[in-house]
């Protein structure tokens, strides 16, 4: 069967449940993708292909291994949910110099799509499941867009989130991508997944279990809204769009400026080239 559904972090959490989603309703393979193999894959058209997500080098050798595939994969849906919770000071990933968390959470994310887009279908969908809600061009420290200097958890989100907005836009107007496809950047909202495991305390564990169950949605559920979401503003002709929790549009966000645009752009494919030279560091 084709490869028609690639999910990046598509072993645990929303980016499961969003593959398994699929799965189901699809004769077509779905392609997850992440550090480890899930314990269990529900459906026989599901598999498995390791990637490190946080290494331009590995993304660029795991895309060119897809690419020499036959057949070569169509790609009809590309969702990149990739991404974790950590407290950790700025953490430069080996060789590359690019925080770990900003290589996982856009980065990488960019890369993919760039080595991925010959083998997209010209209607397909892009879904990065991050942060479409809180990014705006005002949040960036526009002398230092890989925190280089000024590093924190609150300027990584925003660069993260707000970089990932400026570059749906990018990929729909500048990109080259076929005039068909769509582009979205989706809030997934309070999700019980295990994304907290590793900044709350053992202790708490357990009241979180409980708390997570009553308070969040399910990412089943959560699953379900970004995709028929993602779908909806495909079918409406939109090219890059910015959807909630519920799968709505979002329609009160910043169309960027071509100038801001391209300052994203020209910084992304600069320092991804620059670690894929070894130059990063």
């Amino acid at each position: 069967m084709t490869i028609r559904t690639l999910v990046v972090g598509g072993t645990s959490g929303i980016g499961y449940a969003m593959a398994c989603r699929v799965a189901a309703s699809s004769p077509h393979t779905v392609l997850i993708s992440g550090r480890t193999k899930p314990t269990n894959i529900p459906h026989s058209n599901i598999e498995f292909r390791a990637i490190d997500a946080t290494s331009m080098r590995q993304i660029q050798r795991y895309t060119a291994d897809l690419k020499s595939l036959t057949p070569p994969p169509a790609l009809d849906l590309l969702i990149m949910s990739q991404g974790i919770m950590s407290t950790a000071p700025r953490t430069e990933t080996p060789g590359e110099g690019i925080d770990r968390k900003m290589a996982l959470h856009y980065y990488g994310k960019q890369l993919l799509i760039r080595e991925l887009l010959p083998l997209m279908t010209p209607t397909a969908r892009v879904v990065i499941v991050y942060d479409g809600w809180l990014g705006s061009p005002d949040k960036l420290l526009w002398d230092d867009l890989d925190l280089k200097t000024n590093y924190s958890l609150k300027a990584s989100a925003d660069h993260c989130t707000s970089m990932t907005d400026g570059m749906i836009q990018w990929w729909a107007q500048d990109g080259n991508s076929p005039k068909g496809m769509s582009f979205v950047h989706a809030y997934p909202g309070g999700v019980n997944t295990n994304l907290m495991r590793d900044v709350v305390p053992g202790f708490l564990q357990g009241a979180m279990k409980v708390a997570g169950n009553v308070l969040l949605t399910s990412p089943d559920k959560c699953a379900e809204r970004l995709l028929e979401g993602a779908e909806k503003v495909a079918e409406q002709g939109r090219r890059w769009s910015n959807i909630d929790n519920k799968g709505k549009l979002l329609g009160k966000k910043a169309v960027w400026s071509q100038e801001q645009m391209g300052k994203v752009a020209e910084h992304t494919w600069g320092l991804i080239g620059r670690a894929l030279e070894g130059e990063g560091a």
